[in-house]
């Protein structure tokens, strides 16, 4: 109950307590604390919660890379396989060997052939092969030559439609995708590969020899030489 005061007067007040003093308030002063505590405490947990499940994610992506070789597995770089594309269209490589080779011919027109390279590829699987001349027909791997010429005079010279002959008896034309060759002027180098399918190849270590044909010639006015065409014709050893 309140306070009655009497002045002097004869005047009656009634005293009123501070806020402060009075019993509610702080009882919901303690409310007021234990909720703010309780807040304060949940919100702690749930960012307690939330590193541990990131530490988690980051730990099952690091376990996700060192288990790839334990399951097999093997990155996009590993599984990719090989690929080699001729004529604009890809075909999918098991294996493939390189050949160094030391041809030269200078005995035409003071130009100087020269072969030093041959790779021999084995196709994944059997491809459909659509030659220029020979229609389509089913292929196990391919061969590229690589050549080196150097013209002793204007001529026009064309190992890109040349003639192989390979170990197994099979004769193809080149690939019609390479136009690096024709004509050269006196003194130029031109080089770039040449590309021959093969039906049969067991593998890339096959192929022991090749026998290569193709065309050349230059302009003359002078009726009676004979040299102005000229055909190649070689054999290469493949060791």
């Amino acid at each position: 109950m309140s306070k009655k005061i009497q002045d002097e007067n004869g005047n009656t007040y009634v005293e009123v307590k501070p806020w402060y003093k009075k019993w509610w308030v702080w009882v919901l002063a303690v409310v007021v604390v234990v909720f703010l505590l309780g807040s304060f405490g949940g919100h702690d947990n749930s960012n307690a919660k939330s590193k541990t499940t990131n530490t988690s994610t980051t730990g099952s992506a690091k376990g996700h890379k060192t288990t790839k070789s334990e399951t097999g597995e093997k990155s996009s770089v590993e599984s990719k396989s090989k690929s080699l594309t001729v004529s604009y269209k890809d075909y999918d490589v098991s294996s493939d060997k390189t050949y160094s080779v030391a041809f030269s011919d200078s005995s035409w027109a003071n130009t100087k052939v020269n072969v030093d390279k041959v790779q021999t590829y084995k196709l994944s699987k059997g491809y459909t092969y659509d030659s220029a001349n020979d229609g389509k027909f089913n292929i196990q791997g391919f061969v590229k030559v690589h050549f080196n010429i150097t013209a002793g005079r204007d001529i026009s010279i064309y190992p890109t439609q040349g003639t192989a002959v390979f170990y197994n008896g099979e004769q193809h034309e080149a690939d019609t995708g390479e136009s690096w060759d024709g004509d050269i002027s006196n003194g130029a180098t031109k080089d770039g590969w040449v590309t021959f399918p093969i039906k049969t190849l067991n593998d890339t270590s096959s192929i022991k020899s090749i026998r290569y044909k193709f065309d050349a010639n230059y302009k003359t006015d002078n009726y009676d030489d004979e040299n102005s065409n000229h055909t190649y014709d070689f054999t290469l050893n493949l060791q």
